[in-house]
C-alpha cells in the first residue's frame, strides 16, 4: 500500500501524468486550485508516480486515498475515496488487467456477475477502458476506469517502456459501496447519520 500528500502540485496530478496543459480537467470548476501550481488531489495517481520515482520494477501498489473534485450531486461529493491499482513489470498484457479485474469485482460483489470492458479514452493509459457491472435491474452501472500505463508516463518517470508495461486501475470507493448494498445517494455517507452509517461496519 502506498499513500501521497493530498495537497498535489501539478506535475504529479497532471503532467507526469501525460494530462494537457488545455485538459478540462485543470479547470478552475472541475479542481480546487490553491495558486497556479498547487491544488486538492483530483486522484491518487500521483502516488503513483512518486512510487515508480523512487523505485524501479517490478512495482505492485494499491493506492487508497481522499480526492477531491468540484462536483455535487446525487453521484458526485466535492471529497471521496478513490483506490487506485499499478502494476509495472516485463510482459503485462490487458489480459492480465483483465483477470485482476474480474476476480476483484466477483469478489467484491459476492457474485459471478456480468462484466463488461467499454473503450474509452484516459491520457495516462493506452488502451483505457470503463469497466461496467450489470445491475439487479438489467442494466450496465459504470464502476471503474482502467487501461495499460501510456508509455509516456513511463518515460516521464525514467521506466524504459520498451523493456516494461504496466496496469492501472481506479475506482470511488462510495460508488462501488453504493452498488453493494443499493444505496441511492453518494452524499448518505458524509451526512453523519449514525443509523445509516453503522451499516457498513
Amino acid at each position: 500500500m502506498a499513500t501521497g500528500p493530498e495537497i498535489e502540485d501539478d506535475y504529479h496530478n497532471f503532467d507526469a501524468l501525460n494530462i494537457p496543459g488545455h485538459h478540462p480537467a485543470r479547470a478552475d470548476h472541475d479542481t480546487f486550485w490553491f495558486d497556479a501550481t498547487r491544488l486538492l488531489r483530483t486522484q491518487t495517481s500521483g502516488v503513483q508516480i512518486r512510487t515508480m520515482k523512487a523505485q524501479q520494477p517490478p512495482i505492485r501498489i494499491i493506492a487508497p486515498g481522499r480526492v477531491y473534485r468540484n462536483d455535487y450531486d446525487q453521484t458526485h461529493t466535492p471529497m471521496f475515496h478513490q483506490m487506485e491499482g499499478l502494476i509495472v513489470d516485463t510482459n503485462i498484457s490487458f489480459t492480465n488487467l483483465k483477470g485482476t479485474l474480474h476476480d476483484f469485482l466477483r469478489n467484491f460483489f459476492e457474485e459471478d456477475l456480468q462484466i463488461r470492458f467499454r473503450p474509452s479514452y484516459f491520457p495516462f493509459t493506452e488502451p483505457s477502458a470503463e469497466v461496467d457491472v450489470m445491475g439487479k435491474n438489467g442494466k450496465w452501472l459504470e464502476v471503474l476506469g482502467c487501461g495499460m500505463v501510456h508509455p509516456n508516463v513511463l518515460r516521464n518517470v525514467g521506466i524504459d517502456p520498451e523493456i516494461y508495461s504496466g496496469f492501472a486501475f481506479g475506482m470511488g470507493m462510495e460508488r462501488l459501496t453504493m452498488l453493494r448494498y443499493g444505496v441511492t445517494d453518494l452524499r448518505s455517507f458524509f451526512e453523519n447519520d449514525l443509523r445509516f452509517l453503522k451499516q457498513f461496519k
